[in-house]
């Protein structure tokens, strides 16, 4: 009798683990179909050991998802993993689709009730897709007719995103051409001028008229080369960002079609100098060992931070060579702006957030750390003087709810389509260099010593600020009526300075500084 009960428990057991090895490492043992042999010219590929895919791809971007992304080799094909899926996105540079008709996957799973999938375009756009039969325990083939997705631009597409459940494996995500024609006609009517010039970035007007509806344009200066897509017979404008101050550049513009037939007229020079070069950033005046650094070059920062990742803004982001040693980020059309970093930042030990900010035009700009949840809460960067840096060291404490142990993003938000420049993104402990801690009547004015900026903080409102040269003769004045307030001292030459800074309730305190 002991016997058969034993007997039963191990028979028990095994079928219990077996049952438990089959939940949990349910996976399909031979590869998804392998697709038919098509042109370059007539597939998009994203992930397929069938074709040559988009460079540059990020299958996992931080979205907040709860899906675990990995690459697993099936049969001896690469395949992607999506464990736990609730949503997950994909990131890509911005491509033309237009001549494409058709969306391709390959779906399998032992437990996913749900699969949608959808392509995005900028603003963002998506409309969803369900995924139906999803037959358990085999590869389901989808081609979807692109037409599908009323919503998406396909001139402009930059992300996908898959919603569903449980753990599903994907291969084969590809967009192509079902038509067996061959596109033989070049582009006509190509034309490339210039447009808005600053002192870093040149804007391009494109345009040429194409059978096929899309037209792509090859961008040459130097040693660089860029792509951009557009819409037959629609002017594109494609600004080319990074560039250097009160520099002569000539850019070489090509037209063709998605079968490289190219514009006879190919290609168009255009011309253009740059104005004259926006100031460096003041030098911070915390000490490296009181620092967390986000974008600095005067820091280390935190490894692997994506300053520029796909949140469906409108903001066009790139980096800014201020100086030979200083590199701002630059926010083009400004409406918002994440910052993903590399690793999640325990800022517990530190009071302030520090952040410079340049702007020609933009009159309102927030920023946010944000936490997992996630949780965030815009503050405001105000006053903002134009044409001038300004610095800001805010209180950790005004971002209400932001559980500072555990930051992983930022997210600036301004007005909408205007352009401001960033630098010296930071978090501090409010250890400052030099005197400027010395207080005069509740008011403090540092650095003492600067070549840009002077930041100017009392315990009670500020009415105005007075800058004047050693003979009393005044240089710069600026009403304030707020608490702190940086003043760009770039109009002005080197030299030693009086700074009076006046309260609201009568308070008057003096202060020598020195513009370096």
């Amino acid at each position: 009798m002991f016997m058969k009960k034993t007997t039963r428990l191990q028979s028990l057991l095994a079928t219990f683990i077996l049952l438990a090895n089959v939940s949990l490492y349910a996976q399909p043992d031979v590869a998804a179909p392998a697709p038919p042999a098509r042109s370059a010219a007539k597939v998009i590929s994203f992930f397929s050991d069938a074709y040559a895919n988009v460079s540059g791809v990020n299958f996992n971007p931080n979205w907040g998802q709860n899906t675990q992304v990995s690459t697993v080799d099936v049969a001896g094909n690469s395949t992607l993993k999506y464990a736990n899926l609730n949503y997950q996105g994909t990131e890509f540079a911005s491509q033309n689709a237009l001549t494409m008709n058709k969306l391709h996957v390959d779906v399998w799973s032992s437990d996913a009730t749900s699969f949608q999938i959808t392509p995005i375009s900028t603003g963002p756009k998506e409309k969803l897709f369900t995924c139906t039969p999803l037959v358990l325990n085999q590869w389901n083939s989808f081609d979807i007719d692109l037409s599908e997705f009323t919503d998406v631009v396909f001139s402009d597409i930059f992300q996908f995103k898959v919603v569903g459940n449980g753990t599903v494996y994907i291969d084969n995500l590809y967009l192509y051409d079902s038509s067996p024609t061959v596109d033989t006609e070049a582009p006509t009517a190509f034309t490339a001028t210039k447009g808005a010039v600053t002192s870093d970035a040149v804007e391009l007007l494109l345009n040429a008229t194409d059978n096929s509806g899309a037209v792509n344009y090859t961008i040459t200066y130097g040693t660089t080369t860029l792509t951009t897509g557009g819409v037959s017979g629609t002017q594109k404008s494609y600004t080319i960002t990074g560039l250097l101050g009160n520099t002569d550049y000539s850019f070489s513009v090509t037209a063709k079609d998605a079968t490289d037939n190219v514009a006879g007229n190919s290609p168009i020079m255009v011309d253009a100098k740059t104005l004259a070069s926006i100031p460096a950033a003041p030098t911070p005046a915390a000490p490296a060992a009181n620092v967390i650094s986000i974008f600095s070059d005067s820091y280390v920062g935190v490894e692997n931070t994506n300053f520029f990742p796909g949140w469906g803004q409108a903001t066009v982001a790139s980096y800014a060579q201020l100086a030979p040693n200083n590199q701002a980020i630059k926010y083009l059309n400004l409406n918002y702006q994440g910052v993903e970093l590399g690793a999640h930042v325990n800022a517990s030990a530190m009071t302030k957030l520090h952040v410079d900010v340049y702007t020609e035009n933009e009159t309102s700009l927030q920023v946010t750390p944000i936490s997992p949840g996630p949780a965030e809460f815009l503050v405001s960067l105000a006053p903002l003087e134009l044409n001038s840096w300004n610095s800001f060291d805010i209180s950790l404490s005004a971002f209400t709810g932001v559980g500072k142990a555990d930051i992983f993003q930022f997210k600036f938000v301004g007005s909408g389509g205007k352009t401001v420049y960033i630098d010296n993104l930071y978090f501090h402990d409010g250890t400052l260099n030099g005197v400027e801690d010395v207080l005069s009547n509740g008011i403090r004015v540092f650095p003492t010593a600067t070549s840009g900026t002077l930041n100017i903080k009392a315990e009670s409102i500020i009415s105005e600020v007075v800058i004047r040269n050693l003979a009393g003769q005044a240089q710069k004045s600026v009403v304030v009526n707020a608490p702190e307030k940086s003043v760009g001292l770039n109009s002005l030459p080197a030299g030693s300075y009086l700074v009076s800074v006046k309260l609201a309730n009568g308070q008057l305190s003096t202060q020598k500084i020195v513009k370096l």
